[in-house]
């Protein structure tokens, strides 16, 4: 077990999450046994995502229940996938984009059909508006990350660093831990939680609030950011006309 664990070892952005991938290990040394590659894993894991998300537009609890146990174990695929390709080392370019489709698309389609299935719930269709606004946060708060390949190569180095640091699973982040507790492939995520205790609604709620105050962050923190390089920038310029 151990020499699997050095072949797939990684930089974890949390000891807990570390932890995790080591258990998952025990099951992946099953799979290393087969044929099965790293891409059909994450295909099977992409449509085990989608009907997980599905189940919850009906609006009732144990079909919700059902839903997020299946959406856990896609996050936990998703981290066998990774653990079979590294060991492997059958990394490919069709799997890294198969793997980023589900990072773009998973959520944001869970969320809405979790929202159709509060509005069944509590037949109301205001929570369909919480979902929506879920969805578009997520994608927006990757949308908005700033490419450094757009600017000039002399720019890109800072600009690089900018994004690698935008994350909140950055371990040196003061709150981090929201990250974890929010995170998919966390078991004991918050909403994995709140649908178990039978508080959907709430849920939803509070994951709309805290992916708005994401996408918000994210915006605020490139822009202070671009802002302060500007003014670098603006000191060198004046530097050099001084030094003419």
């Amino acid at each position: 077990m151990q020499e699997l664990r050095d072949k797939c070892s990684k930089n974890y952005y949390d000891p807990y999450v570390k932890k995790l991938h080591y258990t998952l290990l025990y099951f992946t040394q099953f799979l290393l046994k087969t044929n099965i590659t790293p891409n059909q894993i994450t295909v099977f894991w992409l449509f085990l995502q989608l009907g997980a998300s599905l189940l919850m537009i009906y609006g009732t609890y144990w079909l919700n229940v059902l839903g997020i146990v299946l959406y856990t174990i896609a996050g936990f695929l998703d981290a066998i996938d990774g653990q079979i390709a590294r060991i492997k080392k059958k990394s490919t370019y069709k799997g890294i984009f198969l793997e980023w489709l589900g990072v773009c698309f998973g959520s944001p389609v869970l969320f809405i059909c979790f929202s159709i299935g509060v509005s069944v719930a509590y037949n109301n269709l205001i929570y369909i508006v919480f979902g929506v606004i879920s969805a578009l946060a997520l994608l927006l708060s990757k949308l908005i990350v700033i490419n450094p390949d757009d600017y000039k190569p002399e720019f890109r180095e800072k600009l690089l660093s900018l994004k690698n640091n935008l994350s909140m699973r950055n371990k040196n982040k003061r709150f981090a831990w929201v990250y974890l507790l929010t995170r998919r492939s966390n078991p004991f995520n918050l909403l994995f939680i709140g649908i178990i205790l039978g508080f959907p609604r709430e849920t939803l709620i509070l994951y709309t609030a805290l992916y708005v105050l994401e996408l918000f962050r994210r915006l605020f923190t490139q822009l202070r950011t671009l802002y302060k390089l500007d003014k670098e920038l603006l000191k060198e310029e004046r530097k050099r006309e001084l030094n003419l």
